[in-house]
């Protein structure tokens, strides 16, 4: 209120997805508007909680927005986002929809400012490229006082980075398409396209998601075959409460599953695998050098689409999985079994992948993946692309400053 902010609260996928709305519309004026134009702003979309706890995490979502007289023409749209992944994850998606109708200059015009509320891996990202961001939001400081609730230095922080952020760092959109067949349908399969930034699990994680979405029990009308040029999805659909603590860590399946990878690498990229227990990666398909196929048992398996702490976007993803170790069916007389030895999990590390596609050996068994934080049930298999396949390919993010990287 001190700073005469409009305060706009939601509490749903729908709300956010009017918010982003809304914001296009703007765009669409300020286009319209010739060289005097006198419009600029800057909004922030952040949860609304009384109690700011970590371990609660975030509930509704708010948009205050400020626009003032300016002579000059018009400037970019600053929204910041405050919340989690899978919150940060919802923006996106609605982000995707509006404008992949609309001219790829559009996207100048917004530039999104991201603060973390709850388990947020991506903004851990952003503070390894810049140190400002990184003593600002993902120290230890910052966590201490939205525990302790101190609101006048949270607005402070939020409002040096809306007025001290000097550059820009675009992230690459990566694609999830999702088979599956809902449980009221006679019909063959269906597809759903989702845009992520940060990584997809198989099985429920570690990481506290705020919504879980059942495909099977149906979803509206969704294009099928390519990405659509308008996604709709609803993000409240089945929602759940967050089910666990721990933030950052892969974690074991409930049950061993028995899959198949067929992946691809970038060109000039080698297929060896490497892991604490040695062995390589999957075997070469004849006629396609960049093609690989691994049948195992796996314990783990997720796919980062972020780049490492400190590096720069990159073109790929990195594969990280666990593989249960077959047992011996041949024991040497008076050799004792060492099961301990024998479950331990098979970890490898594959870099360099441009796209990937995972199915279950066992067709009526329904896989469970987490993409940023949200929760997907009822896949029969997916697909992952490295870059989301219309014109909207980048997330432009808002950093204080850091080294190449775009300067605002």
């Amino acid at each position: 209120q001190d700073r005469q902010h409009k305060v706009i609260c939601t509490a749903s996928s729908a709300d956010i997805r009017a918010t982003v709305s809304c914001l296009v519309n703007k765009i669409q004026k300020l286009w319209k508007t010739d060289s005097s134009g006198k419009t600029t702003s800057s909004s922030i979309l952040r949860p609304k909680e009384e109690n700011c706890n970590l371990r609660s995490g975030p509930s509704t979502f708010s948009l205050s927005s400020s626009c003032n007289s300016n002579p000059k023409p018009p400037s970019q749209i600053k929204l910041l986002l405050a919340g989690s992944d899978s919150f940060i994850n919802c923006v996106l998606r609605h982000y995707v929809e509006q404008l992949s109708s609309k001219p790829p200059d559009w996207q100048t015009y917004i530039r999104f400012l991201v603060v973390p509320l709850g388990n947020n891996t991506l903004c851990r990202y952003l503070g390894s490229l810049d140190g400002v961001y990184n003593s600002t939001f993902v120290s230890d400081s910052w966590k201490e006082l939205l525990e302790r609730g101190e609101t006048n230095e949270l607005v402070n922080r939020i409002q040096r980075y809306l007025l001290q952020s000097s550059a820009a760092v675009n992230l690459p959109i990566a694609e999830a398409m999702l088979t599956y067949k809902e449980k009221s349908s006679d019909d063959e399969s269906s597809q759903i396209f989702i845009p992520f930034m940060n990584d997809v699990r198989l099985g429920s994680p570690e990481t506290s998601t705020t919504t879980s979405v059942d495909l099977e029990e149906g979803l509206p009308p969704i294009i099928s075959g390519s990405p659509p040029s308008s996604l709709t999805i609803g993000c409240d659909r089945k929602i759940t409460p967050p089910s666990s603590p721990n933030i950052g860590q892969s974690r074991e399946l409930c049950e061993p599953l028995e899959l198949q990878l067929d992946y691809w690498l970038l060109p000039g990229k080698s297929n060896d695998a490497r892991g604490d227990t040695g062995g390589g990666g999957g075997e070469k398909k004849k006629g396609d050098s960049t093609k690989s196929t691994l049948k195992s048992t796996f314990r783990s398996l997720q796919v980062a689409r972020l780049s490492l702490s400190g590096e720069q976007p990159s073109p790929h993803f990195t594969i990280s999985y666990s593989t249960k170790e077959k047992k011996q069916k041949i024991m040497r007389l008076g050799k004792k079994k060492e099961k301990e030895k024998e479950n331990e999990p098979k970890s490898q590390v594959v870099e360099g992948v441009s796209r990937l596609i995972v199915s279950p050996k066992a067709q009526n068994i329904p896989l469970k993946l987490c993409i940023d934080g949200t929760e997907w049930s009822g896949v029969k298999f997916f697909q992952l692309s490295a870059q989301w396949q219309t014109h909207i390919r980048h997330f432009p993010v808002s950093l204080f400053s850091a080294s190449d990287i775009t300067q605002l």
